[in-house]
Formats: C-alpha cells, structure tokens, sequence
C-alpha cells in the first residue's frame, strides 16, 4: 500500500514536471529563430573573433544557443531560459548588424566595460560551463576587436 502511494506520487510528480517543462514564461526562446542567424553575421569581424564570441557568449548573447538537457526540464529550464532572455535583451549578436549605430556605439562601450571589470561571462554560468572562461589573449582580442570596431562606428557617424 505504501509503495503504490509511493508510485502515484511519483508519476504525478514526473506528469507535473514534464508538463511544466512546456511553459516558457519568456517565450520558447529554444525556436523561431531564422537559420543563418549567426554570430557577427553581416559585420566586417574578423573570424577569430566570431569564433570566440560563438563558443564564450553565444549561449546567452546569440540565437545559437545551445540547450543542454537540464534547460529543457522545469524549473531549472526556466532559470535558463531567464538568463538567455536577459542576455539577448541587453546584446544579441545575431543581430548586431541591424543596431542603430549609435547603439552599437553604446553596446561595444558597454561590452568592453563588462570584460574589464571581469563581470562577463557571469560568474554562475561558469559554474555550469568552465568553457566559456575567457582567457586573457581571448579577452584582449575582444576588447581590441570592440575598441577599433567602436571607433570606426563613430567615424562613420560623424559623416
């Protein structure tokens, strides 16, 4: 008797589970992207670049993010799913292209400062994720990358 009550508990627990795992509070972020939505797409970036932004930001700051199997499970999905939205909300580089100048202006100013200051990637995703420790040269290639593309976003600018 016990161990039915068991057994019904736990398969209602596992229908609840995989039912929630179909609410997304911030839309299904995991579709409805266009193919070819990749990082840098329609920038002058050198691939070096593109690459590391890819493999280091890309989970949170791009269209191409990869979905490990715990970030399709709820709760733990909807933690994820958060921090993918928040990261696309405040850059997403699928689409960097089609930024106002001026915001790209602002977005690289505001890239670099995170990567100086250490604040990015975020310390609990690199919990998960150790491979999306940026290593120094990768650091000073972005933050050069930034630099020089930001200066010529505000040369063109200013014509």
């Amino acid at each position: 008797m016990r161990s039915a009550k068991l057994l019904t508990g736990a398969t209602i627990t596992a229908f609840a589970v995989a039912a929630l795992s179909f609410v997304h509070p911030w839309g299904n972020l995991h579709s409805g992207f266009p193919a070819g939505s990749a990082t840098l797409a329609g920038t002058n970036a050198p691939d070096e670049v593109r690459t590391v932004l890819a493999q280091k930001c890309g989970d949170c700051h791009s269209n191409d993010t990869r979905w490990p199997l715990y970030s399709r499970i709820a709760p733990t999905s909807w933690l994820v799913e958060h921090d993918v939205h928040e990261g696309r909300e405040h850059l997403n580089l699928s689409y960097l292209e089609q930024y106002s100048i001026d915001s790209r202006i602002d977005l690289l100013g505001k890239m670099s400062t995170q990567l100086r200051q250490g604040k990015m990637p975020l310390k609990q995703y690199l919990l998960l994720h150790p491979e999306a420790r940026l290593s120094e040269p990768e650091r000073k290639l972005i933050l050069e990358w930034a630099k020089t593309e930001r200066k010529r976003l505000i040369a063109e600018a200013s014509k």
